[in-house]
């Protein structure tokens, strides 16, 4: 009864202290990803920007931001935002991941340091600027000093706490099956990986593990192999309501971890001879074989990333319907606003370009080129809009305001406004498009002076969401001043237009007569037009 009292109390323990130290290591590792990307989302984001060309270039770009964030979700979040821009080929993003996934092997490297002695005087030197610095950057620094602290205490738990296994009956006995099938050991720490969202907690685990001679340095690598491979499940999971660009990136990353470990696995002896090479001790040889693994993997894949981005466009082509998706509204980086306030930008850009490249060309055509469906052309846009702004409105709405600093919170405001406006320039278009349409089905028809003059409008109101748009994008507000000194003008050219079509009325003109409601009623959504643009350069300028 003692001896099964004393094993019941051992596994409790050394449970209690895996448990203990895994939740602080994860812990450890959100503090230093948040912290990290709030203090430099945006020299991440231009460097990143700034290596489209190079796959070389690419991949360190991408292995230096991750060795930095500690994290390559956000990575690829980013990728994906630039893929769908357009300012990177699907091809140079891939250059990139293979980049982050060695950058993301830093972890492993500082734990088999054996910095668990000094972990608590980490702790003690980031709380100090989190709970007392007075700018936020010193305070997120300090977050990410502190979760340092966390992951060294966490690992050094752990290793506390599998002290006891060895001497455990049978322990070794229940290893052996995995021990002698590798595979099973892999299929189990891809399963682990995937739940605990995160390969650095698998494999500190297995350093953890064979340091303690739990298990064998084959046995641990298989651990490895499985870390990484379970490591996109995460990104493959999110990319799910993302948009085809999303699950294109995802996809891609799961093939270059599932190839390699196709790879690796038949020469399991070998790929444990080389990492025995690298060190004498074993904590290191198994966080230097996850290393291996993924420079390797670079080696060999990056010469192809251009024809696996095309491999990955034939397995997932684009599709009718991909444009009622936010492409750039990522859930993974609401803790981080600026590149939350980003995406949102971007997605109000993508707006805005629907409306400039694909309603205002459509709603002023001639009758005689006008397309058969054309009413429910612009209706499907205009749902895409409305969708759009829904999920922008939601999206925003979800950023925690305890993270924003003023100027955030602002810009918050400001695209909650902007989001509005081009949702009602998307319903007035559709009004334009009613009034067309009852000219079309009565078989009236403006005059040439009134659809010249019409046209002429137009196209100034056009040019000045143009503008406002620019202005909006560049965060100019020289230019947005220009969009609300030009609507007096657009005010004086609708009295002159009114004036004109009245002449043309009290001439007894057959064509001004039988369309002057429609006439005066398409004048007034001009008008509305152009005051939710300058409602947009209002916005650009803070006027709110």
């Amino acid at each position: 009864m003692e001896r099964e009292y004393s094993l019941s109390s051992l596994l409790f323990t050394v449970a209690t202290g895996l448990a203990g130290g895994l939740a602080l290591f994860l812990f450890g590792m959100h503090l230093i990803s948040t912290g990290l990307q709030r203090a430099a989302a945006r020299q991440v984001q231009h460097l990143l920007g700034t290596v489209t060309k190079n796959r070389f270039f690419g991949m360190l770009a991408g292995l230096v931001v991750t060795i930095f964030l500690q994290t390559s979700a956000v990575t690829t979040a980013l990728l994906v935002g630039f893929v769908s821009a357009g300012l990177m080929s699907l091809g140079q993003a891939l250059g990139v991941i293979l980049g982050a996934a060695i950058g993301s092997t830093l972890t492993a490297q500082l734990i088999a340091l054996r910095l668990g002695d000094y972990a608590l005087w980490a702790v003690v030197a980031g709380l100090i600027p989190y709970l007392f610095a007075r700018r936020l950057r010193w305070r997120h620094l300090g977050q990410a000093i502190l979760g340092f602290g966390l992951i060294f205490y966490g690992a050094a738990l752990m290793g506390t706490a599998v002290m006891p296994l060895n001497n455990l009956p049978g322990f070794t006995a229940a290893l052996a099956p995995l021990a002698n099938h590798p595979w099973l050991m892999l299929l189990a720490a891809t399963l682990f990986t995937g739940i605990v969202q995160g390969s650095a907690a698998t494999v500190v685990l297995a350093m953890t593990l064979a340091s303690q001679g739990s298990l064998s340095l084959e046995t641990a690598l298989a651990m490895v192999l499985g870390a990484n491979l379970g490591t996109t499940a995460t990104a493959l999971i999110s990319s799910i309501a993302l948009s085809r660009e999303a699950k294109r990136v995802a996809l891609a990353h799961f093939f270059f971890k599932l190839a390699g470990v196709l790879l690796f696995l038949p020469f399991l002896g070998l790929y444990s001879r080389l990492s025995l090479l690298t060190s004498t001790d074993i904590a290191h040889q198994v966080a230097n074989g996850h290393t291996l693994f993924n420079v390797i993997n670079m080696v060999i894949f990056l010469p192809f990333t251009h024809y696996v981005g095309r491999l990955m466009q034939r397995l997932l082509p684009d599709v009718t319907g991909e444009e009622k998706v936010a492409k750039y509204l990522d859930p993974e980086v609401l803790e981080i606003p600026e590149l939350a306030l980003d995406g949102a930008t971007r997605e109000l850009l993508r707006m805005a370009a629907i409306i400039r490249e694909e309603m205002f060309p459509r709603v002023m055509q001639p009758l005689a080129e006008r397309e058969v469906e054309l009413m429910e052309k612009l209706r499907s846009l205009d749902n895409i809009l409305d969708y759009l702004y829904r999920a922008v409105a939601i999206y925003l709405a979800q950023l925690n305001h305890g993270n924003l600093t003023e100027d955030q919170l602002m810009a918050q405001t400001r695209l909650l406004y902007i989001a509005n406006d081009l949702e009602h320039i998307g319903d007035v278009v559709v009004e334009m498009a009613h009034q067309w349409r009852k000219i079309e089905a009565s078989g009236m028809e403006f005059s040439p002076a009134g659809q010249a003059e019409l046209q002429e409008m137009f196209n100034k109101v056009k040019d000045n969401f143009a503008m406002a748009i620019q202005a909006f994008a560049a965060g100019d507000e020289a230019l947005a001043a220009r969009v609300i000194r030009g609507h007096p003008e657009i005010l004086r050219l609708e009295k002159n237009l009114r004036y004109s079509h009245f002449q043309r009325l009290q001439e007894e003109n057959r064509l001004s007569l039988e369309t002057t409601s429609i006439h005066m009623d398409i004048i007034n959504q001009f008008l509305r037009l152009n005051m939710h643009s300058v409602s947009i350069a209002q916005a650009v300028m803070g006027i709110i």
